[in-house]
């Protein structure tokens, strides 16, 4: 199964069978459709495209709008993704995306954008420790010595520096699913998920699926 693109409402708490409280994440399923049926001869690969993000009209440019009607498609979606496969899908044109394909899954990865904090210097970016700051020591988050002496006479490589912290893309795996409520298009996994409130993610049926404790 392809993934399905939602939106992250936020963390609650739920009871589970045993009466033990535990975190959840709370998954909007957005509204999305597929947009269009990749090929090995006219793209080099099978696979789909989905639109969601819905829009005016007036704001989607020519190309995305004449895609979308040519392929009998009346929502205004604004942004897509591909899914590759290895085979040919059997799955049509306009064909709408919810929560009832993860109705049956136990397990899933979910991918997303972290949150981004700017520049954050080395202490908060990477966890170094900070200088004594007794003793009239002037040296308290300064990075420190970066090299060595005349040998190698630079910098090596992936050396944890000050600098941009967050908006990186990560997926977080084995996510247990706690609950899929079809009718609302809203699924709850357990833990955290990346991203920020009404980020974003891409949720996928477990490639580990493992025992979740």
């Amino acid at each position: 199964m392809q993934g399905l693109i939602a939106k992250k409402v936020g963390m609650t708490r739920v009871l589970d069978e045993q009466g033990q409280m535990i975190p959840v994440t709370l998954l909007k399923v957005e509204d999305q459709q597929i947009t269009k049926i990749l090929t090995v001869d006219r793209d080099g690969y099978h696979g789909i495209q989905v639109g969601y993000y819905q829009k005016p009209e007036r704001k989607l440019n020519k190309p995305d709008l004449t895609r979308l009607r040519k392929g009998g498609i009346e929502a205004n979606f604004t942004r897509f993704k591909e899914y590759r496969f290895d085979s040919a899908v059997e799955l049509e044109l306009g064909s709408k995306l919810s929560a009832d394909l993860l109705a049956e899954v136990k397990a899933v990865d979910v991918t997303g954008v972290t949150k981004g904090h700017g520049f954050e210097g080395s202490i908060t970016r990477w966890g170094h420790k900070t200088g004594r700051r007794t003793h009239g020591s002037h040296f308290h988050r300064r990075p420190g010595s970066l090299g060595q002496r005349t040998t190698p006479g630079r910098v090596y490589k992936n050396k944890e520096m000050p600098g941009h912290m967050g908006s990186a893309q990560r997926t977080i795996q084995n996510l247990k699913v706690v609950d899929v409520d079809v009718e609302a298009n809203v699924i709850a996994l357990k833990g955290s998920v990346p991203g920020h409130r009404d980020g974003f993610v891409i949720v996928k049926p477990s490639t580990k699926l493992k025992e979740s404790k």
